[in-house]
């Protein structure tokens, strides 16, 4: 890629970040790694961002600084890695029992192993729901924060949860979402 940078230029992009940059880059590092819960496989916040950094350092990925800035790169660049772990992680990999047993506030043990149903899933339902998760991306993408709501969303987190990792107001929060639900209503009429 032509306009990728050359390594000095990483190297300074790195050492120009703010404190506030930094810490904006920990914690949606530490917020992406929640997400994968398992697929983590031991892992922490700190290598996905070193994998980011060393990847770009390394032109495994390149930063095209005409069409991005360096902070936005990263964040581009721990998505997919990130994405690409939890791809690779086998969903068939055993679990530990005492990876589910559970135990309710009045003492009382739950374990979702001797319930669970195994039913085949619709190959057609699927491909339908993936298309609309694909046309919500597409959507989202055009709004930074409608696109971390829904990326938190599809890693199985909570509102209250979304809001704390990004540290949005409620009313941040609430505004993406309407503006993403009424995008999706208007495309969907289309």
């Amino acid at each position: 890629m032509e306009n990728a940078v050359p390594r000095e230029e990483v190297v300074a992009a790195i050492e120009a970040f703010t404190r506030e940059q930094h810490l904006r880059l920990e914690r949606f590092a530490r917020w992406r790694m929640r997400g994968l819960g398992r697929a983590a496989q031991g892992r922490d916040w700190e290598d996905l961002l070193s994998e980011a950094i060393a990847a770009t350092y390394e032109g495994k990925r390149r930063w095209n600084k005409e069409s991005v800035d360096f902070f936005h790169h990263l964040i581009g660049v721990m998505r997919s890695i990130s994405s690409h772990w939890r791809d690779q992680f086998s969903p068939d990999e055993a679990l530990l029992e005492s990876e589910v047993i559970r135990v309710t506030p009045q003492g009382k043990t739950a374990n979702p192993m001797l319930e669970a149903a195994s039913p085949a899933a619709d190959p057609e339902r699927v491909r339908a729901v993936k298309e609309e998760v694909e046309r919500i991306e597409q959507i989202a993408g055009q709004n930074p924060l409608a696109w971390l709501i829904v990326d938190g969303l599809s890693d199985g987190m909570t509102g209250p949860e979304i809001r704390e990792a990004l540290e949005v107001s409620q009313r941040e929060y609430e505004t993406a979402m309407k503006w993403l639900r009424r995008n999706i209503r208007r495309v969907g009429k289309e």
